[in-house]
């Protein structure tokens, strides 16, 4: 077993997601901690531009090609996963715990009798432990525990948790010959059905303004829409608000919804329990307006307003128009 850290890409529609910027930036980390270096598996059909684009972050990009491997299965990628970790013999497998992740991983790590740490929020080498911070008893508490193993982990980083990696030069593609036995996989990509009610990309959005019950009505959103719409960002929830069926799961941030990591983000009546500011806490600005000034959210906040949102929003929306 070697010391570099092997970075599964992911991708989707000619496009990577943006959780694998966040795998190369933790690999870079684990790099410089076991004395090895960055390399990340891209497979795919027809993708050598997506390879390319990847090597922009200054990491070896392992390129398989393969019919086989033009949508994701976990037969296949499977498949070539484990001949690139044969091949490489890496200290880490980092894996975005995504629902592409999550079912690629434990499938790798059982096949190949590899220890798997799932779903941490971050991760560190300390000699020849592994350290994976984790979120346990329902997010309520988090943890620290050491894995110890003379074999490579398998590890998914839950997306939001790492800033993305930035460009950097020397990178490079290297064609990865491994052979996919269609034969032995065992599911078909049929078609991408997407939710017939088109909604927003939380975890992408650069400015997020979440609304709570300091809201007090259903109809109140649209002065919350106007608002975000004002700053170029989109709505979000605490999960009240999703519970009420007032916004859609997709929109609410915490525990149980979208980890988040905006430049901005403006918490306009939430209170700040505990698995709200989870999913928000590592945004660039937190600003939070509440009528109660011992609200919890003012804790993580950078800028606090107390004071009753209904009356402020429009404030500030004459300015911001004016």
């Amino acid at each position: 077993m070697g010391n570099d850290i092997l970075v599964v890409a992911e991708h989707m529609e000619g496009k990577l997601a943006p959780s694998t910027l966040e795998l190369v930036a933790k690999g870079r980390d684990l790099a410089a901690q076991s004395g090895g270096a960055v390399k990340a598996a891209l497979l795919g059909s027809g993708a050598g531009a997506l390879a390319q684009s990847l090597a922009a972050y200054g990491i070896e990009v392992l390129h398989v090609d393969d019919p086989s491997l033009v949508e994701y299965s976990d037969g296949a990628y499977g498949q070539a996963v484990r001949a690139l970790v044969d091949h490489v013999a890496p200290r880490v497998v980092l894996v975005a715990h995504t629902a592409q992740g999550y079912d690629l991983a434990p499938g790798l790590a059982g096949a190949a009798d590899l220890p798997l740490v799932s779903n941490c929020v971050d991760v560190r080498l300390e000699g020849g432990t592994l350290v994976a911070t984790r979120r346990v008893l329902n997010e309520k508490i988090q943890g620290e525990f050491e894995v110890a193993s003379d074999r490579p982990y398998v590890v998914t980083l839950r997306p939001g948790s790492v800033k993305p990696a930035e460009p950097a030069a020397g990178g490079q593609v290297t064609p990865a010959p491994v052979a996919v036995d269609a034969s032995k996989v065992r599911t078909k990509f049929l078609a991408l059905e997407r939710p017939q009610v088109s909604d927003i990309d939380l975890a992408a959005a650069d400015v997020i303004v979440s609304a709570g019950r300091g809201i007090q009505k259903k109809e109140n959103l649209a002065l919350v829409e106007e608002f975000a719409k004002a700053l170029g960002g989109v709505v979000g929830a605490s999960r009240p608000l999703t519970d009420m069926e007032w916004l859609p799961k997709t929109r609410q941030v915490g525990q149980s919804g979208k980890t988040v990591r905006p430049k901005l983000y403006v918490a306009c009546g939430i209170s700040g329990a505990m698995q709200h500011v989870a999913g928000m806490k590592d945004s660039g600005l937190i600003v939070a307006i509440n009528t109660d000034p011992s609200a919890p959210i003012f804790e993580v906040a950078h800028v606090g307003i107390v004071g009753n949102v209904l009356q402020i929003l429009p404030l500030v929306l004459k300015d911001l128009k004016g």
